[in-house]
């Protein structure tokens, strides 16, 4: 039984693969200074707003964005999603500018195997993306071969990412 549990631990970390530190990955995304982290729980009424600007079913009330700053002035925002793909998560880092627009985003972990990863050209779809894109998988944003779960979901996580961030930048 001990053998039994080794291994499938061991199996289960053949898979999770941390790509990237979110506070280093908005740094550098922005050239920022300095980095303010902040943590965010949403009211019911928030949650409810995400819902239904997102279009999607939300799991959590928790987030974190990460404010990139050059001394006192907001220069972006790095706002971090997890995801469900099959049956294991994705976490993806969403660099939105002051104007909301997505400047890239950052996989940084990623638990399913690595063929199912988006390439980074896949990715640069999403570049100058805002809210007011539909941002729907097979509609502006095109599937990617082989890899068709994860790019809904890390096309769910933008409008998310997108739709947290206002509201967020909108609540007094």
């Amino acid at each position: 039984m001990k053998q039994l549990t080794l291994l499938l631990i061991a199996s289960s970390l053949t898979f999770a693969q941390v790509l990237g530190d979110p506070v280093a990955l908005t740094q550098r995304g922005f050239g920022a200074k300095s980095i303010e982290t902040q943590n965010i729980i949403l009211s019911n009424a928030q949650v409810q707003q995400l819902i239904k600007t997102s279009q999607q079913p939300i799991e959590s009330k928790l987030y974190r964005i990460y404010v990139a700053k050059n001394g006192d002035k907001s220069i972006g925002y790095g706002v971090l999603m997890n995801k469900k793909v099959r049956t294991k998560t994705v976490v993806a880092l969403y660099l939105i500018s002051q104007d909301s627009k997505i400047k890239s985003i950052e996989i940084v972990a990623f638990n399913e195997p690595l063929e199912y990863l988006p390439s980074a050209t896949w990715l640069n779809i999403f570049d100058n993306k805002s809210a007011v894109n539909t941002l729907k998988l097979n509609q502006d944003i095109p599937t990617t071969t082989g890899a068709t779960l994860s790019a809904r979901a890390i096309t769910d996580g933008a409008r998310a990412a997108l739709a947290l961030l206002d509201i967020v930048k909108n609540t007094p």
